[in-house]
């Protein structure tokens, strides 16, 4: 059992014993004894959360000041099954505690003051654009400082779909594309780095690279297999595919090739581009490097401000609704913050409110900006 697994079903060892029989209204009546509570606060708890209510790991919840029926709440979800730990595991709970201790363990880490936190003078604020073109220097190099490049061979990204310019960095990322200078760039970069990157480039507009050739129509005839997915001029609606209007001809060139001789793997371009000659390809390429690159439709997601203010609408201090009863989340751990958020949008953890408004933290960028705006607020 590793470190983390560990310590949460630590914790959990003292929230057993209790039933649906006695929610957190009724739990919350039952008369409180800080120093018992402290005692099973040590003897159980402090392990993981401390006795400062401050979570030992960067992924275990910090417990001090937080709503008391809450963490009546979330214990009993955990005790019945219908809850996992923030990184998707499944809690056998022990049973352990009487109601009592479990009142009065609970009742002293919400009587606690909250976790001191060493507060930032600058003022946190997440903008996608911004963090991706920061992340993408690097990139700068071969796809140009805007990714319009101006090196032969080498892919424009300005205006390119961002869903494709993730599952290609991921694609590097994990090996499965080969190519050691992407390998080395890419190998420290999180999942939402690359979103931002992907979400920078995506919004910078496109710049074709060829003027039009007198034969460039004379690549259409060969072209009837590629239209199905990147559009009759190279600019299709597939978010997954990616647009070859006004691309670099000698990369369009090399990348076909290598799809036709199975140097990359993808089974449909295989069995597209199977049997054409170099002459043809070339053709094909030409034709799609002198079509004018269109600007994707994309949306970014919505702002990090934006979703602050819908999340506070539940998750506020003095929120206290026994039919909605939300943690705080101002100055709760970063990493315990995006384990949770991820949980829950990718529905590994049992909550239908967050259920319904994950669509808008498809993006890890978008757990990464939360995250980091309520771990950076002082605690209440």
């Amino acid at each position: 059992m590793n470190k983390h697994i560990f310590a949460l079903a630590t914790l959990l060892i003292f929230l057993a014993g209790c039933s649906e029989k006695h929610g957190p209204q009724d739990l919350s009546k039952l008369p409180l004894d800080l120093e018992a509570g402290k005692v099973v606060a040590q003897n159980s708890c402090a392990i993981c959360h401390g006795m400062d209510g401050k979570g030992v790991a960067d992924n275990i919840p910090n417990l001090a000041a937080q709503i008391e029926a809450y963490l009546i709440k979330a214990v009993q979800s955990y005790d019945h099954g219908k809850r996992v730990d923030s990184s998707g595991n499944v809690m056998n709970v022990a049973e352990g505690l009487t109601h009592q201790q479990l009142r009065n363990a609970v009742g002293y880490y919400a009587s606690l003051p909250p976790v001191a936190k060493a507060q930032s003078k600058v003022k946190v604020e997440y903008s996608y654009y911004e963090r991706g073109k920061a992340l993408s220097k690097p990139c700068a190099a071969c796809h140009g400082k805007d990714g319009n490049t101006t090196v032969a061979g080498v892919p424009r990204l300005a205006g390119q779909h961002p869903q494709y310019i993730i599952k290609a960095a991921k694609s590097y990322h994990d090996g499965t594309r080969t190519m050691p200078s992407m390998h080395a760039k890419l190998d420290s970069l999180s999942a939402a780095d690359m979103e931002n990157i992907a979400i920078y480039f995506a919004l910078n507009e496109p710049k074709s690279t060829s003027s039009k050739a007198v034969n460039s129509h004379e690549g259409t005839q060969f072209i009837s297999s590629c239209v199905k997915c990147h559009g009759p001029s190279g600019s299709g609606d597939d978010l997954s595919v990616p647009n070859l209007a006004g691309q670099n001809v000698q990369y369009l060139n090399t990348v076909i090739k290598s799809y036709r001789d199975n140097v990359r793997d993808h089974k449909v371009m295989h069995q597209a581009l199977s049997g054409l000659k170099d002459s043809e390809v070339n053709k094909i390429a030409t034709y799609f490097a002198t079509e004018l690159p269109a600007q994707t439709s994309f949306a970014p997601p919505e702002t990090i401000n934006s979703l602050v203010q819908k999340c506070d609408l539940c998750h506020s201090a003095g929120n206290t609704n026994p039919d909605m009863l939300t943690p705080k989340l101002n100055g709760q751990n970063r990493a315990y913050l995006v384990n949770a958020m991820t949980t829950y949008r990718d529905g590994d953890r049992g909550n239908s409110a967050m259920h319904s408004i994950s669509s808008a933290m498809l993006f890890d960028a978008t757990i990464e900006g939360l995250a980091e705006y309520y771990s950076a607020q002082e605690a209440k």
